[in-house]
């Protein structure tokens, strides 16, 4: 079926371009005439056989290339980015190469759009002071970010200069962005878990609204077609499809949507779908793309408002879903043939009686789920006899109960009367696709039937109309309306500092002190009978990294004592406490109130075998302290037989003390 569609909609297009062409030769009316039947046929052809929009997927990823469609942001909404940029960059701080990471992230093209509303990691909000993140991300994350006018003053600029291949040309004008700077955190706490997903809400594209447009007729106020400056903000499935039939145009070039003329829009089926959904508080958001279907696009737009587009008179308009006025009646006296065909209504499969709506969630991480409750009618099923499912998914919808109230309206739609074909006399050519008129053939079982007009056929031969209609109940609007969406149970949403507790707590796991594979210097401590000095030296730790060691020194410690020295790579609680400093086994259930500050060094007794279970330390090795003459050393206990000695000495009594 989409085969066929596509061939016909090919067939319709190669003939309108033969139409047009021929409509500027001499003598060749003829050739247009011919031309422009095949091309509405074949368009005729190619609507009925077209099926609904395909649901979309998520568009929470973020999608790295140089060459990816181009999104467009519609009404309020989330999305993850297009990445064209990603680099490690910067001199080695702290024995870590490359700290900085600029990433890029285009969120829209065809701005300006009309603003930034959030930032987010992992779905969860970043705050900002400025241009720096503040909570969590404070100290290791900056932003620089642009709406995309056109042309684009300056490029986006990073937190530190110097990143390759980055600099002033690197304008991305008519793009909404952002820069996101990150530093690598020495620690390895942030982003442990490695680079957060990141995403922004935004308020999307602005549209032009007639409405608001004193130099349209009916509109007062000082928006104009001409000028976007103008343009409000909206999420009005009315006017996003007004505007991306339009399309948007940069320095005379169309950058994004269809681009036809205003001549060829019937601009006021728009503004009546506009009008509609302010009145029902329906809401079009999301995100589209191109290169991509620009039909599918605008059904996709137009479906946030229970509408379709349709070409009436060469013209493109939309089919609203909204109670209608009949504008005329149709008797036997205005049949051009008598060939009448009354279908029952759609085939059976095709006759449902629940549909399961399915929109996109901000509470479920942006994603497509399904509503609690589906829209079921008891008194179709008990006809049917059976349950005939669907699922329809909504792709610009973030509403539970608008998505319920749309799939109403069209499980009502498909239980219609119809399709009905008639031949009608040239008097009602001008009824075209969304007219409602009143079928008054008795003899066909269609008395004063309220009936809607789905498709056209114009003979150019003759003037008469070929007609598809659907029957129309006007209760089914008040029904739709009156439905309410169940969203489904919101998870619990996890954190990016979650994700890198849990990095940073698996990497703890079965991981004691560090300990030195090698040195720059073989005896960095010395002691006296009260202190410990150490020397500034380089070592190389057993997880391959190579740090540089400070000058450091103890104080007041005990004379003849036996103590193990570590070095805090980071701040760390250490094992003991106490006035006294005496040690504790841990079912003591003690706690050390004080904190050994990364870069200083500790010395703590040396059976301390909590001390030496701490990732955050280097042990650096055993010391024993001088008698109190300061000049001789307390006699190592003898060893068992075979046995080195390494690492035995005397007793003592510790008292804490930190070195800076």
């Amino acid at each position: 079926m989409a085969a066929m569609s596509e061939a016909l909609s090919k067939v319709g297009k190669v003939a309108g371009v033969v139409a047009t062409v021929a409509a500027f030769i001499p003598g060749g009316q003829t050739i247009a005439l011919v031309a422009s039947a095949v091309a509405l046929a074949a368009n005729i052809g190619a609507e009925i056989t077209a099926v609904k929009p395909p649901a979309r997927g998520s568009v929470n990823a973020i999608a790295i290339g140089s060459d990816n469609p181009t999104p467009y942001l519609i009404g309020r909404t989330y999305y993850g980015g297009t990445r064209v940029y990603q680099r490690g960059y910067g001199p080695t701080i702290d024995q870590l190469p490359n700290p900085y990471l600029l990433l890029v992230d285009i969120y829209s093209g065809a701005g300006p759009v009309d603003g930034l509303e959030g930032m987010y990691a992992d779905f969860q909000p970043i705050s900002f002071a400025g241009d720096q993140a503040s909570g969590y991300f404070s100290g290791f994350m900056w932003r620089d970010t642009q709406v995309g006018v056109a042309p684009e003053l300056s490029a986006l600029t990073p937190h530190w200069s110097g990143a390759p291949n980055w600099g002033a040309a690197a304008k991305l004008s008519g793009k909404a962005a952002i820069a996101w700077s990150l530093k690598r955190d020495k620690k390895g706490k942030v982003f442990a878990s490695g680079v957060p997903q990141t995403g922004a809400v935004w308020r999307g594209v602005r549209c032009w609204d007639p409405r608001l447009d004193s130099s349209w007729p009916g509109g007062s106020g000082p928006c104009r077609l001409a000028d976007p400056v103008t343009w409000p903000w909206t999420r009005n499935p009315g006017l996003h499809g007004l505007k991306y039939a339009l399309g948007t145009y940069h320095a005379g070039q169309k950058v994004f949507g269809i681009g036809m003329p205003i001549d060829g829009l019937i601009v006021s089926d728009f503004l009546h779908l506009a009008n509609v959904s302010d009145a029902n508080g329906w809401h079009c958001d999301g995100v589209i793309f191109e290169p991509g279907n620009k039909w599918t696009n605008l059904k996709d737009i137009l479906a946030a408002g229970a509408s379709e587009p349709v070409f009436v008179g060469g013209r493109l308009g939309v089919m609203v879903a909204a109670p209608r006025v009949a504008l005329d009646t149709v008797t036997a006296d205005d049949l051009a043939d008598d060939e009448i065909v009354v279908g029952a209504g759609r085939g059976w499969e095709a006759r449902l009686n629940t549909i399961v709506p399915k929109y996109r969630s901000e509470a479920h991480q942006w994603e497509y789920v399904q509503t609690e409750n589906a829209v079921a009618r008891a008194d179709l099923i008990a006809i049917d006899g059976e349950e005939k499912k669907e699922e329809r998914q909504y792709n610009l919808v973030q509403d539970a109960t608008q998505a319920t109230q749309l799939a109403a309206l069209e499980l009502l739609d498909r239980r219609e009367l119809g399709d009905i074909e008639i031949t009608v006399k040239p008097r009602l050519r001008r009824y075209g696709a969304g007219t409602l008129v009143i079928v008054d053939l008795p003899e066909a079982g269609l008395a004063s039937t309220p009936c809607v007009i789905l498709k056209r056929t114009l003979d150019p031969q003759t003037m008469t109309v070929k007609w598809v209609l659907r029957g129309e109940t006007p209760a089914k609007y008040a029904y739709a309306l009156e439905q309410t969406g169940t969203p489904p149970a919101t998870p619990a949403l996890r954190t990016t500092a979650d994700y890198d507790d849990v990095a940073t707590g698996a990497a703890a796991i079965n991981r004691a002190a560090h300990w030195i594979r090698a040195q720059t210097v073989e005896f960095p401590a010395t002691t006296t009978a009260t202190s410990i000095e150490v020397v500034a030296f380089g070592a190389t730790l057993d997880d391959g990294r190579v740090i540089n060691l400070p000058a450091g020194q103890i104080d007041g410690l005990d004379d003849a004592s036996n103590f193990r020295l570590f070095y805090a790579l980071e701040d760390a609680t250490p094992a003991y406490t106490g006035a006294t400093g005496e040690a504790f086994t841990g079912a003591d259930g003690q706690a050390f109130a004080g904190i050994i500050p990364a870069g200083s060094y500790y010395a703590a007794p040396s059976d301390s075998l909590l001390d030496a279970a701490n990732p955050a330390f280097v042990a650096i090795r055993l010391v024993t302290t001088a008698n109190a003459d300061g000049t001789t050393y307390p006699p190592s206990e003898t060893p068992p037989a075979g046995d080195s000695g390494s690492g035995y000495g005397g007793g003592g009594r510790y008292q804490q003390q930190v070195a800076q």
